[in-house]
């Protein structure tokens, strides 16, 4: 009988550890990420947009590059632009437009959307697209956002 009780102490415990770890998994806070942020001046916008940048996962696999206002580490989803994608390209048409190229599946666009400057999206459709912009993005004229080895690079 004593050996019953243990198994089925054993088999509670191991439910309520297996509980809280498929709770605690799907939060963001649980797996470490790396993280790193950088301002983008524009000269007649006024007060620098910032791109931030991070990974995170199991292996690292997790990626996302956030456009904003502000420069607090936490996306938030009603004004920032968020792109789940390790890669994007961009021009300034103007003083006061940027233009994003992202594929498509990658960007979640805020409720709120920017003014100053104007952003404009750009949606990538396949792969083949994807792959154009990524070997001939120079030649369009665009410039690269690439967050790789924990830094923020801009080609």
């Amino acid at each position: 009988m004593s050996r019953i009780k243990t198994f089925i102490i054993l088999i509670i415990v191991f439910l309520i550890i297996g509980g809280y770890l498929y709770y605690k998994w799907g939060k963001e806070s649980f797996m470490p990420s790396n993280e790193n942020i950088i301002a983008l001046n524009l000269e007649k916008v006024g007060k620098p947009i910032y791109i931030k940048a991070r990974n995170w996962g199991v292996v690292g696999n997790h990626e996302e590059i956030v456009l904003s206002m502000s420069n607090k580490n936490i996306p938030n989803k009603d004004s920032d632009y968020i792109f789940y994608s390790n890669d994007v390209f961009y021009k300034t048409d103007s003083i006061q437009t940027i233009t994003f190229f992202v594929p498509e599946s990658s960007i979640s666009e805020p409720l709120i959307k920017f003014t100053n400057p104007l952003v404009i999206i750009n949606k990538l459709k396949n792969a083949d697209e994807i792959k154009d912009y990524v070997q001939n993005y120079q030649k369009y004229g665009l410039k690269r956002i690439t967050f790789a080895n924990n830094y923020i690079t801009v080609r």
